[in-house]
């Protein structure tokens, strides 16, 4: 019997062992990332979309398809973020009085009513609680964010965030990125921030308004930082019409920054993504059978192991009790046999005039030597009560007071700290003493 029990627990143990292999292997391609990045009028014009795939490696494979299905490396546990068109959100402030989830939702479309061009009914509000207590803000057509998701999914893919293009472009403390794309011009001037215009060889009027409304504001950049400009661009006419020092970088952002954490979700309220478990149902089926099969099979033990001890339990106290009662007949009530006899014990101890350890002389004797071998230990107040001693010391340090409980152990008391306090005169401590147990009682 005994060995039949001890292979059924070594099989569970397996059987968790293999359980836990299988969910690191799915997991560990769970590090990876997708980020697409869509192009302007998608899905219904088409268009060319971006792709990267970050991992775990430095260098992340990117390309660019016109179907998502032609997209490689990418698996049930793929993590799913899209970069949406530039033009399709709008990224404005706004500040309210309240932090409620539920009544920024209410408010903002009245706080933003005159910058609104369409029936808020049809706009989806999404926000971000910036550092100065302001809401970060994209308002983008629900139909637009409905169409995005469905065309995923058709693909198999569950995005967990969608954000403004803008937004992927890289942030430097005091200066703001433009990028040129296509035909458009894309510039981020903060965390959830920016804007999207027609591309022109001189700076657009767009970038020369919010320049000058930063100005007045005083959060004006200090320069700005060109990626990938074309050809024609001139950066020193650049830096003189914006009175402000342009860096270039050649290389596309695309290729070269990798946005860790977008800085605005749409996908918030309605079109919060429920888990990402629920995708991954069919593939951990198998291991949640496993782990629903160990986790049984573990009660099972446990239950068996907890009633062989609960009946151990039950026949050492009647053991105990019986053992009670055959020596001291005369007790009426036995609650707790081990406390009751050893209080007997003393009490018939103490009648026939033998001293104990732990009586008031005998602890008094054993502390005695200790203080008197410390004349910076001063003994101001003693307390007996319960078979123990408590006293009340004053000494120079917490060393002392340390050096003290080790000589009181070594004198076979048992030392408990009561208190120690720091005060002007040294450290007033209090001890509470006993014998120490004895092996074998």
């Amino acid at each position: 019997m005994m060995a039949k029990q001890e292979i059924i627990p070594t099989r569970l143990t397996e059987t968790a062992a293999n359980l836990l292999a299988r969910l690191r292997q799915a997991w560990a391609h769970q590090g990876n990332t997708l980020e697409l990045l869509l192009p302007r009028g998608w899905p219904e014009n088409g268009g060319v979309i971006h792709w990267r795939l970050r991992g775990a490696a430095s260098s992340a494979p990117h390309g660019e398809v016109t179907e998502l299905n032609r997209i490689p490396g990418v698996g049930v546990l793929t993590r799913v973020h899209a970069w949406t068109p530039a033009s399709d959100t709008l990224l404005t402030r706004a500040t309210l009085p309240t932090r409620s989830r539920a009544k920024i939702q209410q408010a903002l479309p009245f706080a933003l009513e005159d910058q609104l061009t369409a029936d808020p009914e049809q706009l989806h509000f999404a926000y971000r609680i910036l550092d100065d207590a302001s809401l970060a803000v994209g308002i983008t057509a629900r139909s637009r964010l409905e169409t995005w998701r469905a065309h995923l999914s058709d693909a198999g893919l569950t995005p967990a965030s969608f954000s403004p293009a803008p937004l992927a472009l890289p942030l430097a403390a005091g200066a703001w990125t433009v990028a040129f794309h296509d035909d458009e011009i894309w510039v981020r001037t903060g965390i959830a921030a920016g804007f999207a215009c027609a591309a022109t060889a001189t700076p657009p009027a767009m970038l020369l308004a919010a320049l000058r409304e930063a100005r007045e504001k005083q959060i004006a950049p200090q320069s700005l930082t060109l990626m990938h400009p074309p050809a024609g661009i001139d950066s020193d006419a650049w830096a003189a019409s914006l009175q402000l020092p342009i860096a270039v970088q050649k290389q596309d952002f695309w290729v070269s920054h990798h946005e860790p954490v977008p800085g605005l979700n749409l996908l918030q309220g309605a079109y919060a993504p429920s888990s990402q478990l629920q995708g991954l149902v069919p593939a951990l089926r198998p291991a949640a059978i496993m782990l629903a099969i160990w986790l049984v099979g573990s009660m099972g033990f446990n239950a068996s192991e907890w009633w062989q001890l609960k009946k151990t339990h039950e026949n050492l106290r009647q053991e105990m009790n019986g053992l009670f009662r055959r020596t001291f007949p005369d007790a009426q009530v036995v609650v707790d046999p081990a406390l009751q006899m050893q209080r007997l014990r003393d009490d018939l101890q103490g009648k026939s005039g033998r001293t104990s350890g732990a009586d008031l002389l005998p602890l008094l004797g054993s502390i005695a030597p200790v203080v008197q071998a410390s004349p910076q230990v001063k003994l101001r107040g003693i307390q007996y009560g319960e078979n123990k001693l408590t006293i009340d010391l004053t000494l120079p340090d917490f060393q002392a007071m340390e050096t003290v409980k080790n000589a009181l152990s070594a004198r076979g008391l048992q030392v408990e700290t009561l208190g120690a306090n720091s005060t002007a005169a040294g450290i007033e401590g209090r001890l509470r003493l006993s014998p120490m147990a004895k092996a074998g009682t």
